[in-house]
């Protein structure tokens, strides 16, 4: 048998997390664990651009609710790398960024591609280390990922040497425990009197909303919030990575916790009692304010620091949201003013927001007007038809894909992505990628305007080279839409917002995939169905025009006091 060296013992432990794929770029200093992955049977996606790669790490994570793992080279591939990390630690993603680096010894000497990794990488991550001893490989790689996942999940990064990967090791030298055994693994319980202070809250209600957020997604079943919804007939609103959790067709749920892409959700400044299961009261609620100064918030985290930032609360539940989710689903079952009770309280609030969410879909539905250059509706609309509860979308930025934001449902966890807030545009592609790897039989549909695609256009050479099907339907108005609106709005003319009118179509057929080229709305539709149906990563090259998306309009408005 070869050697074991510190590279094997890294793999060892990573598989011992259950980590099955990395992605990557290969580089001088992650060498000797490129060859030691190859010989534990660890697949390497290796893309074209590191910020792509672990971009990928990124939506494998938040598709499969699991860690996810990118291994660059040190210096330039982790500079590379790094681009994308700020946008996982804002929408917490539990993503385990690796980076080799020169010879230990020669820290500090201006060694060979030098950088301050663990420096750079402390302001954007839960956790960063050097690892500094072949021996104390095992805990560090456990403490990242026990750090990732506890708590809000988030990134966290390792850096290990080259001479550590190189390093002999003895069989002694292996992991002797299992995750298990280096990381809590129950699910604590919120405190049982705030649990029935809050059932208490729900019980008097007459118009409450439960709000699902980012840590949901990692730790509420998707029956659990189900059945405290149909328990308490209480509407739910999801947001961020929770989107899906519960069905947008479920006649409880009503869609985008966001009013600015959902007027429904405009009804939160109504709310009396609002249970948020993990959502921040971040800018997005204008710090708490979206809600009514009498309203009575529940405010349920897995982390203590969350509760009451920004604005006080009712009640505040420390604990994991699927066990706080159960135990105030049996609650509001006993005693007085059960769950039925609320329902029949509750029955006008809900028809009104029935009334609200059927009103705006009519009103999504009517800009679809079938002229040319088409509306983003039009081509939304049109491929409607191609969609079930597994396809997986995944929206980019720009506001071509704001409209399909507001129309597309949310059907399952994991099945629903966007940028996040920091709105790294490009990632959508990326991110189809890892769905399509962690979900091999889903249909996956990216949506990107012409601008976003520009940042990673090359990865259609990753996608055939791993056989990575997923189909791009590209919004095509050579325009950076979103701030050429804002522009306008703000100061009356645009600068340095206009592209030049590409075929986006010509470039990703000259790499390899299939593409076809749609000016009619009527093409939309048997268009998709081609490059689903082609077996191979497709793009389909949409002409529309340009306009202000509801995220948009709202924004504006935010600013200007319209």
């Amino acid at each position: 048998m070869a050697k074991l060296t510190g590279a094997h013992l890294f793999i060892r432990c990573l598989k011992l997390e259950g980590v099955e794929m990395v992605f990557t770029i290969v580089g001088d200093t992650i060498l000797p664990l490129v060859d030691a992955a190859e010989d534990e049977g660890i697949r390497f996606i290796d893309a074209r651009h590191e910020g792509a790669a672990l971009h990928m790490a990124d939506g494998y994570a938040r598709i499969t609710g699991r860690p996810a793992v990118g291994i660059f080279t040190g210096g330039p591939g982790f500079s590379n790398a790094i681009s994308a990390l700020p946008a996982i630690y804002t929408s917490e993603s539990p993503v385990i960024f690796i980076a080799g680096a020169a010879e230990m010894p020669e820290k500090g000497m201006s060694s060979f591609q030098e950088i301050d990794q663990i420096g750079m990488t402390t302001p954007v991550t839960k956790g960063s280390w050097l690892i500094h001893d072949k021996t104390r490989i095992p805990e560090f790689v456990a403490t990242a990922f026990r750090t990732a996942t506890t708590g809000r999940p988030g990134p966290v990064h390792l850096t290990l040497p080259i001479d550590l990967q190189e390093a002999e090791i003895s069989e002694e030298d292996l992991p002797r425990y299992l995750p298990q055994e280096y990381r809590p693994t129950g699910r604590p319980q919120g405190d049982p009197a705030l649990i029935e202070q809050a059932a208490s809250l729900l019980k008097g209600a007459k118009k409450p909303v439960i709000i699902a957020g980012n840590p949901a997604r990692y730790s509420v079943d998707p029956a659990q919030l189900q059945e405290l919804a149909e328990s308490t007939g209480i509407p739910v609103f999801t947001v961020e990575q929770a989107r899906g959790l519960l069905d947008d067709e479920h006649p409880l749920c009503f869609g985008y916790a966001d009013g600015a892409l959902n007027p429904t959700a405009r009804r939160f400044r109504e709310a009396d009692v609002v249970l948020l299961l993990g959502k921040r009261l971040d800018h997005r609620y204008r710090y708490g304010r979206v809600f009514s100064d009498s309203a009575k918030i529940i405010q349920a985290d897995p982390s203590p620091a969350e509760i009451g930032r920004n604005r006080g609360v009712a009640v505040g539940i420390q604990g994991d949201l699927g066990a706080v989710v159960e135990q105030i689903t049996a609650a509001v079952k006993t005693g007085g003013g059960s769950g039925k009770n609320i329902a029949k309280n509750i029955a006008p609030w809900v028809a009104q927001l029935n009334k609200d969410a059927a009103a705006w879909e009519a009103e999504l539905r009517a800009k679809a007007d079938g002229q040319e250059p088409m509306h983003p509706l039009d081509v939304f609309t049109n491929l409607e038809q191609h969609l079930d509860e597994d396809t997986v979308l995944v929206m980019d930025g720009g506001d071509y894909v704001q409209w399909g934001r507001s129309f597309l449902k949310a059907r399952k966890p994991g099945r629903f992505q966007r940028l996040g807030p920091l709105s790294h545009l490009g990632a959508a592609v990326p991110y189809a990628m890892a769905a399509k790897l962690a979900l091999p039989d889903s249909k996956v549909l990216a949506f990107s305007g012409d601008g976003a695609f520009g940042f990673y256009s090359m990865e259609y050479d990753t996608c055939i080279r791993h056989n990575i099907n997923i189909t791009t339907v590209l919004g095509n108005d050579h325009t950076w839409g979103i701030d050429k609106t804002f522009q306008v709005a703000y100061y009356n003319r645009a600068v340095a917002t206009d592209l030049r009118p590409i075929r986006y179509d010509k470039v990703v057929e000259a790499i390899g995939a299939y593409a076809e080229h749609v000016d009619k709305p009527a093409e939309v539709g048997p268009a998709v169905g081609r490059a689903l149906a082609s077996g191979r990563p497709a793009l389909i090259d949409v002409a529309i025009r340009s306009g202000a998306s509801p995220l948009a309009d709202a924004m504006i408005a935010r600013r200007t006091g319209g």
